[in-house]
């Protein structure tokens, strides 16, 4: 479902006819902050707009409520939405680290490269061990072509989170296309390791097995790849590229 400023809207409207049995704040905390996800996108947004909305919290509260709304909006791919949700919840707390990485993420989704690296910068200057950030920090580097940094930081954010599947499956990816065959086989090991689940990391290790003319085993990965994700079209051939 699309959702957006029209939401938003119809969120406030809401609010000034609400009766006095609206939800309370600790009902609209739990699907803003705690972000249940049994409920959709757009209840999370009305949540957190309802929040934003009522008086009396912290500058730091409501920048939580701003960048939870954001997530919301990105999970739609409303990514104008999430990237001004994301800057004023940094307005509001420029210490906040999570909210860079938000935006990070929601700048790269939309192909704003250099935007995105340096949001995910921001993030780590005020966090220097934040894994995630370094992992996509790496991938925005890939992006852009910049295999040597983008290496690095997988490497940083596996040294900060062993169990770090995302950024072992996208280390290996650029070790496979380097034609370093057994560093990406050991990455995507250890992304399997990881998440026994991780159908793309079967994929991609079966990709590097078919490079280096092991068919056995590629096609082990492959089907591997399918029984995980039976319903996904891409796995329907020899493998998915990504």
């Amino acid at each position: 479902m699309r959702i957006g400023a029209t939401l938003v809207a119809l969120a406030a409207a809401a609010m000034l006819s609400a009766p006095a049995v609206a939800q309370t704040a600790e009902d609209l905390n739990a699907r803003c902050v705690n972000a249940d996800r049994s409920i959709g996108n757009d209840q999370q947004v009305l949540a957190c707009t309802r929040l934003i909305a009522m008086p009396g919290h912290s500058a730091q509260s409501q920048a939580q409520y701003y960048n939870n709304r954001g997530n919301a909006f990105r999970a739609d791919s409303e990514f104008g939405s999430a990237i001004a949700d994301y800057d004023e919840a940094i307005r509001l707390d420029p210490n906040y680290a999570n909210a860079f990485n938000n935006r990070g993420i929601a700048n790269r989704a939309a192909g704003l490269a250099d935007r995105a690296i340096a949001d995910f910068t921001a993030a780590l200057r005020i966090n220097p061990e934040m894994a995630n950030a370094y992992g996509n920090r790496g991938s925005a580097f890939a992006d852009r072509g910049d295999i040597a940094r983008a290496l690095s930081d997988f490497s940083r954010a596996i040294e900060l989170n062993p169990d770090y599947a995302g950024a072992y499956n996208n280390r290996g990816n650029l070790y496979r296309q380097q034609r370093q065959y057994d560093r990406a086989i050991a990455d995507f090991g250890e992304a399997i390791r990881v998440n026994p689940r991780y159908a793309i990391a079967f994929n991609n290790r079966g990709r590097t097995y078919q490079a280096m003319g092991d068919m056995t085993r590629a096609l082990a990965d492959y089907e591997q790849a399918r029984e995980i994700e039976p319903n996904n079209p891409n796995f329907q051939g020899f493998g998915m590229r990504r």
